[in-house]
């Protein structure tokens, strides 16, 4: 697995990011989305939920996937300079029951129009 990192938001103390393996393509040729990882910064460390589509990690020990969550804060908190401690929950879900809900502004629609869309 080749972990990719692509970052959605990003506030003073908060990031969303959406994960990728680099190694694997889905059905449209790009990098198979692995999940999302929610972090939020304190001076204590760093706290998050990593939503992680159940089909690609349900064979994971739980070693395994100790071992990918460490990859993936490792990713933040050496280069980032945050704090090495961290708090992450872990959620599985299937892609198909993923809905997003927005009001804000969908470019591909009409202004005034509230956009749902699913992942």
């Amino acid at each position: 697995m080749k972990l990719q990192l692509k970052r959605i938001v990003r506030t003073l103390q908060s990031e969303q990011y959406v994960l990728f393996d680099l190694d694997q393509l889905d059905e449209e040729s790009l990098p198979l989305s692995l999940g999302k990882v929610d972090l939020h910064y304190t001076a204590e460390g760093t706290y998050g939920t990593l939503l992680l589509w159940r089909v690609y990690f349900a064979h994971f020990s739980d070693e395994a996937l100790r071992l990918f969550v460490q990859e993936v804060m490792d990713e933040f908190s050496a280069p980032m300079g945050v704090p090495g401690e961290f708090l992450i929950e872990c959620v599985f879900a299937d892609e198909q029951d993923y809905k997003v809900y927005s009001n804000m502004l969908d470019t591909r629609e009409d202004a005034g129009e509230a956009s749902s869309a699913e992942s």
